[in-house]
């Protein structure tokens, strides 16, 4: 409550023009009608000047039966899984294509369901990139967004394409070619197309975002890995991991599990098709994920330059060699034997 009851002698004593509120706190049901008061302004504090209007206590809900949707997981990527092992004969970098599918499926189904399947969803939500139906509800869609973002959407594309087309079929080295490679990918599709297809969307009335927002000018790994980065897994992590074990277990386990789930996806995508590399992906997300802790206790290292180091300078270990050699570079091998700049 407000506090005022049993201690409005002290007010009175204090500040004499207070007596009439101190004369009220005295009243019977006044109690319980400041607690009441209290829950309603604690509930709605983050309204204050307009905050609601951003959907910062937008109402998610909950899935009807969110057994069914882990067991939609567990089906696709043990049939995934089972595909390699069985077909041995396919190349490593199909079957991480595969496994890949298998979780993105799984993320866009189960977060389909929880926002109320095809009643609130429009069915245009199957070809976004991204997991998060909110975008789509149909109550959410408008007229056209604004469509500026596609300059930088075309820009990442040409530098994918000079990368892929002039110096990815000259560089020797395996993991010289590879990290060249992996810089490849993330230009010609996360940075580029997938940031022209959010533009698309937008000029439709799906006020979608993008799935990498400028990961780059993240001054905290929490805002990193939150909203800037492959919000394909992080919208998709938050509704399913972090929030449910947040409200249960606290803020250190729910960060830590969802570390560790992202850890576990990439170990299933990157080092199951190299055959090697097991716990290297996973310490990797622990690592940040501790990395989020301690920015959280000490702000003083929450900052840019920092925040950047720590993702970048263990990043060997996320894609560490044995993906690069045996998955990641005879995909690109293909792919530039494919585009005739590369002999088989």
């Amino acid at each position: 409550s407000l506090g005022l009851v049993g201690s409005e002698m002290c007010i009175r004593d204090r500040f004499w023009f207070t007596w009439p509120i101190a004369v009220i706190a005295t009243l019977p049901g006044f109690r319980q009608l400041a607690d009441f008061g209290y829950r309603l302004i604690a509930k709605n504090r983050h309204c204050i000047n307009g905050a609601c209007a951003i959907d910062f206590h937008e109402h998610r809900p909950k899935p009807a039966n969110p057994l069914f949707a882990w067991l939609v997981l567990i089906f696709l990527l043990t049939v995934a899984i089972a595909t390699g092992l069985i077909f041995t004969e396919i190349p490593a970098w199909l079957w991480m294509w595969i496994l890949a599918g298998s979780l993105w499926v799984s993320f866009k189904w189960m977060n389909f369901i929880r926002e109320g399947g095809f009643k609130r969803v429009s069915k245009f939500f199957a070809f976004w990139i991204g997991t998060d139906p909110a975008a789509f509800r149909k109550d959410r869609i408008t007229e056209a967004k604004d469509g500026t973002a596609w300059k930088s959407g075309v820009a990442f594309v040409i530098i994918g394409l000079v990368l892929l087309l002039t110096i990815l079929p000259g560089i020797d080295g395996p993991l010289a070619s590879g990290w060249v490679g992996v810089s490849t990918m993330l230009c010609l599709c996360h940075f580029g197309a997938f940031a022209l297809l959010a533009v698309l969307w937008r000029t439709f009335g799906f006020d979608v975002e993008p799935i990498m927002r400028e990961p780059w000018k993240a001054d905290s790994l929490a805002e990193f890995w939150g909203p800037r980065w492959n919000r394909a897994f992080s919208d998709w992590g938050r509704l399913w991991i972090f929030r449910p074990l947040f409200r249960k277990l606290g803020l250190v386990y729910g960060t830590l599990a969802g570390f560790f789930a992202s850890g576990i996806a990439h170990e299933l995508v990157v080092s199951l098709p190299a055959g090697g590399g097991f716990g290297l992906p996973t310490a990797y997300f622990m690592l940040q994920g501790v990395g989020v802790l301690v920015q959280r206790r000490v702000p003083a290292l929450s900052n840019r330059f920092l925040t950047l180091l720590i993702v970048l300078i263990p990043a060997p270990i996320l894609f560490h060699p044995p993906f690069i050699r045996a998955v990641f570079n005879p995909m690109t091998d293909a792919l530039l034997t494919l585009l005739h700049l590369k002999t088989p």
